[in-house]
C-alpha cells in the first residue's frame, strides 16, 4: 500500500477503467466492475488491489498473494487462476501495470505551506528552505539554504540537511547528516514499453533511511518502485553516489564515491565498496564482504568475500588471471 502522506489515492477505480486503453483484456467481461482501489507487490498484495506477473522466475510470489487482479501472460494465467485472483491477459504486464498505478495514485505536489507543517521550536530552517505542506520536522534539526523538503517528509532529530539538497516521499532518522545538492526520494529511471510506446515507469514507494547515516554530497537515492529503498543505521555514502529505486543498504555498510547500485540490490550489513563500483540489478551482496575500487558487479557475493575487476571475481581468481595475462604479453614479446 503507497503511503498518504506522500500520494493521493484516485481510486476506488473499476476493473474495466483500469485497462482501458491497453491491449489486455479479461477472460470474463463480468470481472470489469471489480473495485480496484491501489497498486501492489504481487507477494504483499490485498484484496482490492492490483499487481503483475510477467515471468515464471517470480511465479512463487503467487503463493502469497491475495490481489483482486494481476497483469499477466497468457502462460501463467493459469497460475493467477489457482489463487483466485482474476488474470489480466497482457502481453505486456509491467508495462500496463505501469499505465495503472498513473490511474490510481497521484504524488502529492510541492508547495511552501509551513503552517500545515510541523515543525519543532529548536530546529534551525533557514530562511530560504521550502518546507511543504504535511512534512515533520523534529527537535534539533537543520536545514541549510535552498534546501526543499517535500510534503509529508518526516526528519527525525538532530539531523542535519545541506544546502540545495532536495528531499521527497522520505523518513530521514535521527542523527543522520546529509552534505550539500543530494536528492533523495526521486523517481527511480524505470522505462518500459507496450504498444502505445515507451513508459516512464511510476514509482510510488518510499526512501527510508535508518539512525546516523552518513550521505555525501551530489548523492541521489531513489525511492522505491512498489515498496521501499532503505539505509539501515549507520550505513555511510560518499560523494556522486547513485543508489537506484528498491535496493537495501545493510547496517554499517560503507560506500566510496561514484559507486552506482542498480535496482531491487540487496547489500548486507558491514560490506565495503571500493570507488566506481558498478552493480547490475538484483545482486545480493553478503555481510561483511568488500568490493575493490573500479569491480563490475554481475553476480551474487557470498558473506565476507573478497570480489575484484571486471567482471568481478573472488580476488584471488582474478590475481591469478591478471597475472597469467601478464606472462602471457611477455611471452609473445
Amino acid at each position: 500500500m503507497f503511503d498518504e502522506r506522500f500520494y493521493i489515492s484516485s481510486g476506488p477505480l473499476k476493473l474495466s477503467s483500469i485497462i482501458e486503453g491497453t491491449n489486455s483484456f479479461l477472460l470474463d467481461d463480468n470481472c470489469g466492475d471489480e473495485n480496484i482501489f491501489s497498486p501492489a507487490e504481487l507477494g504483499s498484495s490485498v484484496k482490492g488491489q492490483i499487481s503483475f506477473l510477467c515471468s515464471k522466475k517470480y511465479s512463487s510470489l503467487v503463493l502469497s498473494a491475495s490481489a483482486s487482479a494481476c497483469f499477466v501472460t497468457p502462460e501463467l494465467s493459469g497460475l493467477i487462476e489457482s489463487q483466485n485472483i482474476i488474470p489480466i491477459i497482457s502481453s505486456e504486464p509491467k508495462s500496463h501495470f505501469s499505465r495503472s498505478i498513473s490511474k490510481l495514485v497521484k504524488l502529492r505536489k510541492n508547495r511552501n505551506l509551513v503552517s500545515k507543517s510541523s515543525i519543532s521550536t529548536s530546529s534551525n530552517i533557514h530562511k530560504t528552505a521550502i518546507i511543504s505542506d504535511g512534512a515533520v520536522i523534529e527537535s534539533g534539526v537543520e536545514i541549510s539554504p535552498f534546501c526543499v523538503i517535500g510534503p509529508g517528509v518526516h526528519i527525525k532529530p538532530n539531523t542535519f540537511i545541506g544546502s540545495h539538497t532536495i528531499i521527497n516521499c522520505a523518513v530521514v532518522g535521527s542523527g543522520c547528516y546529509i552534505k550539500a545538492s543530494s536528492v533523495i526520494g526521486g523517481s527511480g529511471f524505470g522505462i518500459s514499453s507496450d504498444e502505445v510506446g515507451i513508459i516512464n515507469v511510476p514509482h510510488v514507494g518510499r526512501v527510508i533511511i535508518g539512525n546516523d547515516v552518513f550521505i555525501g554530497s551530489n548523492t541521489c537515492i531513489d525511492r522505491g518502485f512498489i515498496g521501499d529503498t532503505i539505509l539501515e543505521n549507520n550505513t555511510k555514502v560518499d560523494n556522486f553516489v547513485q543508489i537506484a529505486h528498491n535496493c537495501t543498504i545493510g547496517t554499517g555498510t560503507v560506500i566510496a564515491a561514484q559507486v552506482g547500485i542498480s535496482g531491487s540490490c540487496s547489500i548486507g550489513k558491514g560490506v565495503k565498496m571500493g570507488g566506481k563500483v558498478g552493480l547490475i540489478d538484483h545482486v545480493n551482496v553478503g555481510d561483511f564482504a568488500s568490493i575493490a575500487a573500479g569491480s563490475g558487479v554481475m553476480n551474487d557475493i557470498p558473506t565476507k568475500e573478497v570480489w575484484s575487476g571486471v567482471p568481478a571475481m573472488p580476488i584471488r581468481d582474478h590475481m591469478r588471471a591478471l597475472s597469467a595475462n601478464r606472462k602471457l604479453g611477455k611471452k609473445f614479446k
